[in-house]
């Protein structure tokens, strides 16, 4: 059939269509051939004292080489299955750098680098807390191996680290630092003290190269005593101190407050001032500056401190000079950034300045209550006042308290019982040379006798101390002289419920002694503490006792060699709480002369 022309595509046509077909024509990339190689053996970076087998992982063309390189050098060529057994025998020690190279033509594939470091050097235990040997360790302190490099963690378990106090093994838990460096032993149950503690390793524990630990063998033991001394005492801004003497108590949290009369002696002149310091729980951090603002002339006398419940310091002092005149009492409170004093310059009776010795304790409101004896040269004679803060002024509970007939007063004790009703005790001077007890029933002064008539052979009594048991009873201890000898001894009674019984006095520690009690405290749990010394020709003691259940026991003594030159000096102070927190303060003589105070609490 002919087809009209008219039908048929213009001749240009035609050469769009062969056009349109060979552009739209897609021509495969030709790739180039190419290589990759990486490091699977060691997966990360590897410690070794001997071989290390390198594996390697070859992907895409089939390369013309494959090479092993160290620290940028061929260390060898390999051929499928491409593995390497390094020796490191003849390398020095140090940190090298691995890598692979494969190389294709004029093209190479380097891999990411792994490190291997060569240790032929046996670790080493550098440092151990607490240290062997050590004497006064905490029950609570930190026990510690740190190494010279890092361990591996499968070396070191409950199993290859043993506890043991005394002959008995403990159940503890072992952790190893980030570092891998210290290994760190807990015991599962808190130690008690006095305690003898040791640890010892067992097994191999490695580096991370698996050389074994050299001196893991060496004795780890310490001992775990009754009572351990907090970090040294600061001494103050002037200290050390020619004489010094401290006053101890405890807050809610069982950190200890100290209230220190510091004497130096500079330009021919004597210098006192009471400052205090408080244990953070970390540090001793000294409150204000000192509390003493008159002049060198002015003496200190019968200073003490008491803390509220959250702590705040009060403190009551006599500053005077040393004469029946003059003698002014002073109490003040820490508010946070200064001492406020309950008074000016002369104290919180400025128009009676006749003051030989005060005593304080604190109501359940926080209200200073205070004990004064007064001298002969007072308006009312020698007598012993109550004074309580009632929040706004200062106000006597009652009449003077005095022996009849009137005599001297001394020694003025204080406590308060549940219902901040007052007990006092003082002694007496005269021909009778006693001692007196009274208690404030709410609106008057009852007499209680004589506490040292219990005792027979210990005149002349002195030195003071309060304390009241769990049904406020009042127990009052004291110092006297024996009769038919010139030795001290001390001695203690309650009041239980109509007269004084005798709770005699613990045993002596040395034949022919002195001693004398500095403290006298009660807890419910536990029932009476004494501090007290006790010394003869060839040592000196510090004591603690306790009472309970009609006996008396020793808690902790401290002993000093006469022939060691060393001594504790002056009065020791002691707090107790109901939880069972003891501290201890004392003086000890440092370098050249100069003293300080040591602070040790019962270990728990």
């Amino acid at each position: 059939m002919n087809i009209s022309e008219r039908f048929l595509p213009p001749p240009w046509t035609a050469a769009v269509v062969l056009l349109c077909a060979s552009a739209c024509i897609n021509v495969p990339a030709v790739e180039p051939a190419q290589a990759e190689v990486r490091i699977t053996a060691p997966a990360g970076t590897a410690y070794t004292n001997g071989v290390v087998e390198v594996r390697l992982d070859v992907t895409g063309h089939a390369p013309d080489r494959v090479e092993l390189l160290k620290d940028g050098e061929v260390l060898a060529e390999l051929a499928p299955p491409y593995t390497y057994t390094w020796d490191t025998a003849g390398e020095a020690e140090g940190t090298y750098r691995l890598e692979a190279r494969a190389a294709l033509g004029d093209v190479a594939h380097v891999s990411a680098s792994r490190e291997v470091v060569v240790d032929r050097t046996p670790p080493r235990v550098v440092s151990r807390v607490p240290e062997q040997g050590a004497q006064e360790v905490w029950v609570q302190s930190p026990i510690r191996a740190e190494f010279s490099e890092p361990v591996k963690q499968s070396t070191v378990t409950t199993e290859s680290v043993h506890l043991t106090v005394g002959d008995v093994a403990v159940a503890h838990t072992v952790s190893l630092s980030e570092d891998g460096k210290t290994v760190t032993v807990v015991p599962v149950t808190q130690m008690t003290a006095p305690s003898t503690v040791a640890l010892a390793f067992s097994g191999t524990v490695t580096d991370l190269a698996g050389n074994a630990a050299v001196n893991l063998g060496e004795a780890w033991s310490w001992a775990v005593p009754e009572f351990v001394p907090y970090p040294p005492h600061p001494p103050g801004p002037t200290g050390p101190h020619d004489d010094i003497e401290p006053y101890i108590q405890l807050d809610a949290n069982g950190n200890p407050s100290v209230l220190t009369l510091r004497l130096d002696r500079a330009d021919e002149q004597v210098h006192l001032n009471l400052f205090v310091n408080r244990w953070t729980g970390s540090h001793w951090e000294q409150i204000g500056s000192g509390l003493k603002t008159s002049s060198t002339e002015f003496s200190i006398n019968t200073p003490s401190i008491q803390l509220l419940p959250d702590g705040t310091p009060v403190v009551a002092w006599i500053e005077d000079f040393g004469a029946e005149f003059n003698n002014y009492i002073h109490v003040a409170k820490w508010d946070g950034t200064a001492w406020v004093r309950y008074g000016g310059e002369q104290g919180i009776i400025p128009e009676r300045p006749h003051a030989s010795g005060v005593a304080l304790q604190l109501t359940s409101q926080g209200h200073p209550t205070i004990a004064v004896a007064m001298n002969p040269e007072d308006i009312e004679g020698e007598a012993v006042h109550i004074h309580q803060w009632t929040g706004e002024q200062w106000h006597r509970l009652g009449s003077a308290l005095r022996d009849d007939p009137p005599s001297g007063t001394r020694y003025p004790a204080l406590v308060l019982d549940s219902n901040d009703n007052p007990f006092v005790t003082f002694a007496t001077g005269g021909s009778l040379n006693r001692t007196l007890a009274w208690r404030w029933t709410g609106n008057d002064w009852e007499q209680l006798g004589d506490p040292t008539a219990t005792n027979t052979y210990l005149h002349s009594p002195y030195g003071l101390k309060l304390a009241l048991s769990a049904d406020n009873s009042p127990i009052v201890s004291w110092i006297g002289t024996e009769t038919g000898t010139s030795r001290m001894d001390f001695h203690s009674s309650e009041w239980s419920p109509t007269r004084w019984a005798s709770l005699g006095s613990p045993p002596r520690q040395l034949a022919t002694s002195n001693r004398a009690i500095y403290e006298a405290k009660f807890t419910p749990q536990e029932g009476l503490f004494v501090l007290s010394i006790e010394s003869n020709a060839e040592k000196t003691l510090i004591n603690l006792n306790r009472r309970t259940n009609g006996h008396w026991g020793q808690v902790w003594s401290r002993h000093y060699e006469r022939k060691t030159g060393k001594s504790p000096h002056g009065r020791p102070s002691m707090a107790v709480d109901s939880r069972g927190n003891i501290v201890v303060a004392w003086v000890d003589a440092i370098a050249h002369g100069a003293k300080n105070v040591f602070v040790y609490r019962r270990n728990r």
